[in-house]
């Protein structure tokens, strides 16, 4: 096993099981068992609320590990250590020593064989104990109960909006969704819930009854006042207040687009206050504001170019594709709105583009380079129901790109978004 051979490791459909990565993290001597951590999950905004975090305790002094997923463009963007990813001679010197435990299963049991987003997982740990990380956060891959980053105890679960996503793993209903997130609640482990529709709420409560764990809720114990959209040093972003139940944080500016940014803003204050008041950390407002002004959420409503203004974004649900929309509208003025877009055939697709199609005034279909995508000329078939033209189908992304620039003019917005793997593959090339 080597860098090259993991980089192509492929995701599979194993059965989850944390098990497989108890014995793995035992052999190598539990390492995440030695570090303080947070630990995200949730449908939308997980990425960007692990980043705010992790971003604040950076400023606040502490060394601070990172783990979120998937990446964009390189795989060690996985893990960082005060906003440095892992370098690949230390990412090759740690699956090195994960080596001997995945030959050994290998010849044992190749049915037990880590999948690689537990091996990913178990590098990550490993890496913060070596960088002897003050805290970590880490963010779930997928659902949460299951999810091989479950197997640490952490100083605070964060539970941020829970939506569609992932249903074939994770339940077609919201409340089975919510209960695979809610599995990561720990007993007497205190939880920082976002503002969550009824039927995942009523599954976190219930959780956090049975866990003995306080719930703190965004709305409730954690306010925003006095929003603003507004554009500072030529970044795009919002001005609010936030109020906790000891605290208050005045003039915030945070440099991200959309007010869904702001609410993942206010779970990470939430959850920070709620590290102090345990003790595990101090808070300082001056730091925290200047870090949130500070803060990058890459190919998150991100804005690449000006003229014409080209933004990337990752937006893959029906929930996260309603949020771009109405984040653009909002924050952008525009002539002509081009949008690119390129998906994973798992998704809800009709639904998506459902979202996207009718505002658009050109859009592009495309690949994503995942070899789950979704074929362009189907997609075409379904957006012809929402879009008021023939969609442009350019199956080469390169080429997708070249024509959105081609018919763009300068007053024009290009948006380049549904996935993650078509953001990085784009965000290359820009």
């Amino acid at each position: 096993m080597d860098y090259e051979k993991l980089t192509q490791y492929k995701y599979d459909s194993s059965s989850f099981d944390l098990k497989r990565m108890e014995e793995m993290m035992a052999f190598v001597g539990n390492p995440h068992k030695k570090r303080r951590c947070v630990h995200i999950t949730g449908t939308k905004g997980k990425g960007s609320t692990s980043i705010i975090i992790a971003s604040i305790l950076k400023e606040l002094g502490l060394k601070t590990g990172l783990f979120t997923s998937p990446h964009l463009i390189y795989l060690e963007e996985r893990m960082k250590v005060n906003d440095r990813m892992i370098s690949q001679k230390m990412f090759v010197e740690l699956i090195n020593r994960l080596k001997p435990y995945v030959d050994r299963i290998m010849l044992k049991n190749p049915t037990l064989m880590p999948t690689f987003f537990e091996i990913v997982t178990a590098i990550a740990f490993l890496y913060f104990e070596r960088k002897k990380v003050d805290i970590s956060v880490l963010e779930v891959g997928m659902g949460g109960r299951l999810d091989s980053t479950n197997i640490i105890l952490p100083e605070i679960s964060v539970i941020t909006p829970v939506s569609y996503d992932h249903t074939d793993r994770l339940g077609h209903t919201l409340d089975r969704i919510a209960y695979e997130k809610a599995g990561i609640i720990k007993e007497g482990v205190p939880v920082i819930s976002s503002a969550q529709e009824p039927e995942p709420l009523s599954v976190i409560s219930k959780t956090c009854k049975e866990k003995n764990a306080r719930l703190y809720l965004v709305g409730k114990d954690i306010l925003i006042n006095n929003i603003k959209v507004t554009k500072r040093n030529g970044f795009y972003g919002t001005e609010y207040e936030i109020r906790t139940w000891r605290n208050i944080y005045k003039n915030i500016f945070l440099p991200l687009v959309g007010r869904h940014q702001v609410e993942n803003c206010a779970t990470a204050i939430g959850a920070l206050d709620v590290l102090a008041e345990n003790g595990i950390i101090e808070t300082n407002n001056e730091n925290i504001i200047n870090a949130l002004a500070k803060v990058k959420c890459p190919a998150r409503i991100e804005v690449i170019s000006e003229s014409p203004l080209i933004v990337l974004d990752t937006a893959h649900t029906v929930s996260s594709m309603k949020i771009l929309r109405e984040s653009i509208k909002e924050n952008f003025s525009f002539k002509k709105l081009i949008v690119v877009i390129g998906l994973s055939a798992d998704k809800d697709i009709e639904g998506i583009l459902k979202e996207i199609a009718f505002v658009a005034d050109d859009l592009i279909l495309t690949r994503t380079g995942n070899p789950r995508e979704a074929e362009p000329e189907k997609m075409a078939v379904t957006a012809k129901r929402f879009y008021r033209k023939n969609p442009m189908v350019i199956e080469d992304i390169d080429e997708a790109l070249k024509e959105a620039k081609r018919i763009a003019e300068k007053d024009d917005l290009i948006c380049i978004t549904g996935s993650f793997f078509l953001a990085g593959k784009l965000k290359k090339l820009l």
